[in-house]
């Protein structure tokens, strides 16, 4: 069993959404029907479970990272920068 579990209950419409973590585990969310009292009993269950998850998979896979974006790319005659841009569009005064 693991030293320290921590549960999260989350009741609404007559069922309970029921987080358990563990310390270095990823945590483990059900569903159960019923009110608090119902829920509390299937509590050992639902932290028995949680366990044997965590003992053959503590951690969740890790999901593949994005490829990096393209390289811009910049053709000679393309002005540089916004500054540039603004600047040979409007005339200079002074």
């Amino acid at each position: 069993m693991a030293s320290e579990v921590k549960i999260v209950i989350l009741l609404k419409d007559g069922h309970g959404s029921v987080g358990i973590q563990s310390p270095e585990c990823d945590p483990v969310f059900s569903t159960v029907e019923g009110d608090l009292v119902s829920i509390a009993a299937e509590l050992p269950a639902l932290v028995q479970l949680a366990e044997m998850k965590w003992s053959t998979n503590p951690k969740n896979p890790k999901a593949p990272e994005p490829p990096p974006p393209p390289a811009p790319t910049y053709s000679p005659s393309a002005p540089k920068s916004r500054k540039e841009e603004a600047a040979k569009a409007q005339p200079s005064w002074f």
